[in-house]
């Protein structure tokens, strides 16, 4: 490995956040707490940093901070629109791909965790920037409208300057 920097930086971050999360320096929190941030450190190899540096240049806090209070509204508004269509009958499970305009792998998990802690949305596999969705809709909605929605809602946040594929 030609840069060591961002393995010593990411070692050195999540060992600070261990820390932080116990506030424990008993000897056994410290020891567990350096093998965890090991086994972090080399299993975000390829995703955050590779031999030539970091590869994930990460959000902008004012973008973060927006986006979670976006997705916290939509989480609340779903529930009520999803229990709602829960006693329609004419609501069946509907199962799309999306195509997101993602390079960045960790952009791309968080709109899917966003799409699964929001009420009447799963997702269900992910494959480099497409993700497969069940979402509970009308019978024959459009998927067009449907991936529509969830672009709206997730996706042009976090896109900012980076260019669509």
């Amino acid at each position: 490995m030609k840069n060591i920097t961002p393995v010593i930086k990411i070692f050195l971050s999540m060992m600070i956040l261990w820390m932080l999360l116990n506030f424990n320096l008993n000897f056994i929190t410290i020891i567990f707490g350096v093998l965890m941030s090991l086994v972090v450190t080399i299993l975000s190899y390829k995703i955050l940093y590779d031999e030539t540096g970091f590869i994930y240049r990460g959000l902008k806090l004012h973008t973060l901070f927006v986006y979670i209070l976006l997705l916290f509204a939509e989480i609340f508004k779903a529930s009520f629109v999803f229990i709602i269509n829960i006693f329609k009958p004419d609501y069946i499970p509907t199962v799309l791909t999306i195509k997101l305009s993602f390079k960045d792998p960790v952009k791309v998990a968080i709109i899917a965790n966003s799409i699964t802690l929001t009420p009447g949305t799963i997702t269900i596999d992910i494959e480099k920037n497409a993700i497969t969705v069940m979402v509970l809709a009308k019978a024959g909605t459009p998927h067009e409208f449907l991936e529509r929605q969830i672009r709206d809602k997730f996706e042009k946040l976090l896109l900012g300057k980076e260019k669509s594929l």
